[in-house]
């Protein structure tokens, strides 16, 4: 018999909601946890390009905004941990109540920018990167993540980017899969989630087209078989829904696909 699917639990990326929360940051946090959501998962924690007291004082700030609401933050999008500015992005993310910090791409790595996997040192050089900045996490009781784009996909003889990643860097880095630029990438992305296994703890979960700049929709309108892929990864309970961009409601369509999850008895607010 097949045992019964845990449900995953219901987060939302911040960067969707980046407009309004530039506007309107208490108001903006106020209506995401008005729609019932309990975890929010913040980005640009830690910014290189802060000062050290307004990497910890930012979240600090976001923090108590958060606590207000009821809500936590138990991801969140930042800086990798490395060379001089390491401690202030790691007493940021604990100032926040993270604990599983993510890169959501290259650039949060000093050194390092979108194009490096383009390359097989270039590859080699960015895991090793992440493996460092893995340890730093460590040191606090904190387990880093790698969050996808599209872009991890260049082939090196026969091998992709992504797979010579992963197979490089730190074990202890786990996998935050953003479904929809798997897709996008060309893979079998449910496929791509089993073979990672419990590697994969959190899965960034949105659909649409599946090409780089077009507006995403709500879940179960575009091509992503998100369903298959919360199937492939029981182990992920974390289901942190997201949009890039969208030519509706952003508030109204998050809330459509938060509804489209519970409905089905795969995720749930807890």
């Amino acid at each position: 018999m097949t045992q019964p699917h845990t449900p995953g639990t219901l987060s939302v990326q911040l960067y969707t909601f980046r407009d309004a929360y530039a506007a309107d940051p208490a108001g903006t946090i106020a209506r995401v946890a008005g729609m019932g959501f309990k975890y929010i998962e913040p980005f640009g924690i830690g910014n290189h390009g802060l000062s050290n007291a307004d990497k910890v004082g930012r979240a600090k700030e976001l923090r108590a905004l958060l606590d207000a609401n009821g809500l936590q933050a138990p991801t969140a999008h930042t800086a990798a941990p490395m060379g001089e500015n390491a401690e202030a992005v790691l007493d940021a993310i604990e100032a926040l109540g993270t604990t599983m910090p993510v890169i959501s791409w290259p650039g949060e790595v000093p050194g390092f920018e979108r194009n490096v996997m383009d390359t097989k040192d270039g590859t080699e050089r960015f895991a090793d990167a992440l493996s460092e900045a893995s340890g730093h996490a460590r040191s606090r009781g904190l387990s880093l993540g790698y969050h996808n784009h599209w872009w991890e996909w260049s082939q090196f003889e026969g091998q992709y980017a992504y797979d010579l990643l992963l197979s490089r860097v730190s074990p202890d880095v786990f996998v935050e899969m953003d479904t929809y630029w798997a897709h996008t990438g060309g893979q079998d992305m449910p496929a791509l989630i089993r073979r990672l296994g419990n590697r994969v703890k959190a899965l960034h979960l949105k659909d649409g087209p599946a090409t780089p700049e077009a507006d995403q929709t709500p879940l179960g309108t575009g091509k992503v078989d998100y369903a298959a892929a919360i199937a492939a990864a029981p182990a992920a309970r974390w289901h942190v829904l997201e949009m890039d961009r969208t030519a509706g409601d952003v508030f109204a369509e998050v809330g459509q696909s938060a509804q489209t999850l519970i409905d089905q008895g795969v995720s749930s607010w807890q």
